[in-house]
């Protein structure tokens, strides 16, 4: 769901020109009767508007510089070196953006710092969506129930459709007790082992199981498990990556960068959660 900026507001803070996009949530009654008497006068409520989830409008660049020299001179690859380091430059960026998506913390953007989106996992933080287990807490299955029965019960019934986890606890879903699948399926043209588990089932909903490498990193001192549902999120562009050329060149060598400007939407942050305190290896 990515869609092109429409609500940009642009404020003015502490000498530096910050980008927000505002995203409108509204609300509905809590689930109750109804009923009304018959030929009485209606009994009117107090109605909600809209409010607005505001989030910071992140610029990503990936500069790089090439010398003449470099680009004359011939390669081992055979390409141009100035089209095989732009080359390497997009997919850097592409890296870049999906990483902050998923782990960025809001910064304001004030005079001498990079405004920063607040990502997904930001987004989403409140008290009934995260979970800090105990640390070296052993991932189970009864947990991501819990986690389910949870969501399920501060959402309105609608909850997570997909968890993503690092390597290690996608590892320790794959051997859950009780959910392993084993199976050897024999073919005429092909024979293939199945050992993974790409969906939980529970009484409140499936989960799709996926391997994300951001979720958690080396720099994260414990696992961690984000479930999300994709519907309830969407990328905002200012500006899709491009090339920029129009650089200045002050000696031998080509300038080129890759930016763009985007943030993300959070639409509801009662259909997903987050859980921190798993032992990972």
């Amino acid at each position: 769901d990515h869609r092109d900026l429409h609500s940009l507001r642009r404020r003015q803070r502490q000498m530096c020109i910050r980008d927000s996009h505002s995203t409108l949530v509204d609300t509905l009654e809590t689930p109750g009767s109804n009923a009304i008497e018959e030929a009485a006068d209606y009994t009117y409520k107090s109605r909600t508007t809209p409010q607005r989830r505001t989030n910071i409008v992140e610029f990503i660049a990936v500069p790089i510089r090439v010398s003449l020299a470099e680009q004359w001179v011939q390669h081992y690859t055979g390409e141009n070196e100035l089209a095989r380091q732009t080359a390497k430059a997009l997919i850097e960026w592409g890296n870049s953006a999906e990483y902050d998506i998923v782990r960025s913390t809001l910064v304001s953007g004030a005079s001498g710092t990079a405004p920063k989106m607040s990502g997904i996992i930001e987004s989403i933080s409140k008290s009934t969506t995260v979970t800090a287990h105990a640390s070296g807490t052993a991932l189970s299955a009864s947990i991501l129930k819990g986690l389910m029965k949870n969501c399920w019960e501060n959402s309105n019934g609608e909850v997570a459709t997909d968890l993503f986890v690092g390597s290690y606890l996608k590892n320790e879903i794959d051997n859950m007790s009780g959910n392993r699948s084993l199976t050897l399926t024999v073919a005429a043209d092909r024979r293939e082992i199945i050992d993974a588990v790409d969906k939980y089932q529970t009484g409140f909903g499936v989960l799709n199981i996926h391997l994300h490498r951001f979720v958690d990193t080396a720099d994260d001192a414990t696992g961690r498990v984000l479930g999300v549902r994709p519907d309830k999120f969407a990328i905002a562009y200012l500006k899709r990556p491009f090339i920029q050329r129009d650089l200045s060149v002050n000696g031998p060598y080509t300038p080129r960068a890759v930016l763009g400007a985007l943030t993300l939407e959070c639409r509801n942050q009662d259909t997903n959660f987050f859980a921190t305190g798993f032992f990972k290896g």
